[in-house]
């Protein structure tokens, strides 16, 4: 399984979709946690191992995130520093 945050590559609008799917996370976390009565032991599980996934995309999206934010400040202070090369040559 993989989440895929459309405004990511639009807006960087990290905060705000992470936002939401960890709202939505926890919503299920106290459904499981109150063991509901409709929830069985089967069910249970499967929504355990969805969380699990959905964490751990989330940890990879904001690590990518991180990193390619990382290289965008090197990249633009390289950029930066051919201007100031340039203009004192």
């Amino acid at each position: 399984m993989k989440l895929v945050f459309n405004e990511i590559n639009k807006n960087f609008e990290l905060g705000i979709e992470i936002t939401c799917v960890l709202g939505q996370v926890s919503t299920l976390m106290l459904a499981l946690a109150n063991k509901h009565e409709s929830i069985d032991d089967n069910e249970r599980l499967n929504a355990t191992y969805l969380l699990s996934g959905i964490l751990l995309d989330i940890a990879s999206t904001l690590d990518d995130y991180s990193l390619k934010d990382t290289k965008a400040t090197k990249e633009q202070k390289n950029d930066n520093q051919e201007i100031r090369k340039t203009i004192r040559a």
